[in-house]
């Protein structure tokens, strides 16, 4: 399993964002590896980390290759202060089996 962290600080958003932002995570939720997401804020810094999970690194290549995706990573400095991007490989996961998580072990 991978997952991508996406870290960023907004600045602004328009309709331009709002439509890029609505197809890219319709794309993502509808290709055949992605899992699940989480979505996490940070009030003291002013940041938003969104977790995409995939079955392989194949699910983000594709969302990496999405030609939406790639418009709006070429305009980012319009509605973003920054950003960064964390890919990991999750390798084993575990709790008491009580919250339901795309990583639960089944």
């Amino acid at each position: 399993m991978i997952s991508a962290t996406f870290i960023f600080k907004q600045k602004s958003s328009d309709h331009e964002f709002d439509s890029l932002d609505q197809s890219i995570e319709s794309f993502v939720i509808k290709h055949h590896e992605y899992l699940g997401r989480d979505q996490w804020s940070n009030e003291e810094k002013g940041t938003l980390a969104v977790v995409y999970y995939f079955q392989t690194e194949n699910g983000l290549k594709a969302l990496k290759d999405f030609s939406d995706h790639k418009s709006a990573k070429s305009q980012y400095h319009k509605w973003y202060e920054g950003y960064q991007v964390i890919v990991s490989q999750v390798l084993h996961t575990y709790g008491d089996g009580n919250l339901d998580h795309v990583t639960k072990q089944k």
